[in-house]
């Protein structure tokens, strides 16, 4: 099973890089691959078209587009061009359109609000070079979880690693999980102090 972001992040700490504020564009979205970066200009989405179309099966496109939200970089028609590619998921600082129709389309969109007003097609562009989002810069490459807790975003080099510990967190949370259905606390389990 892939693991959640929430996951990665307790597994991670600080080998992996936290992008909050996007939203899932329905709730059990979840992308999980390496990154395919992509630089855009905000309010045109040429860029995201030349992503789709280079983009390898099970990469992740994260886009940057400087927060743009008044209008809509990606819609109905990229996220059926992106499933025909193999595209994993597609993470945006900037807003969507047709909401209600991507989680039918399927592919997995993480985005900073909605628009109904379209983009424009101009460029300028530049993929698998690093960008920001936010506060954090991602490479390609680099391993993105994203699902309705957040977006995680981990390093190429501490990708399997962080898997490895993730791995071995899970673990321990599902015993943790078999001995509170048996009745212990999480007081008792995690020794924790009990109260005056």
């Amino acid at each position: 099973m892939t693991p959640g972001s929430a996951l990665l992040a307790s597994a991670g700490g600080d080998r992996v890089s936290i992008l909050l504020g996007l939203e899932p564009a329905w709730p059990a979205a979840h992308a999980f691959g390496p990154a395919l970066t992509v630089q855009g200009a905000p309010g045109d989405n040429l860029a995201l078209h030349q992503a789709v179309a280079a983009a390898r099966p099970g990469e992740v496109i994260v886009l940057a587009v400087g927060g743009e939200t008044q209008v809509a970089h990606c819609g109905d028609i990229i996220a059926v061009a992106a499933r025909e590619r193999g595209v994993a998921g597609i993470v945006l600082d900037g807003a969507v359109r047709d909401r209600t129709q991507l989680e039918a389309v399927g592919v997995p969109v993480f985005h900073l609000g909605t628009s109904p007003r379209g983009p424009g097609k101009a460029g300028p562009g530049a993929l698998r070079v690093p960008v920001t989002l936010g506060d954090v810069t991602a490479q390609p490459g680099d391993l993105v979880c994203a699902d309705a807790d957040g977006v995680a975003v981990v390093g190429a080099a501490d990708a399997d690693a962080v898997l490895a510990d993730a791995r071995a967190l899970e673990d321990r949370e599902r015993e943790i999980v078999a001995r509170l259905e048996r009745g212990e606390t999480t007081v008792e389990i995690f020794g924790l102090a009990e109260p005056p």
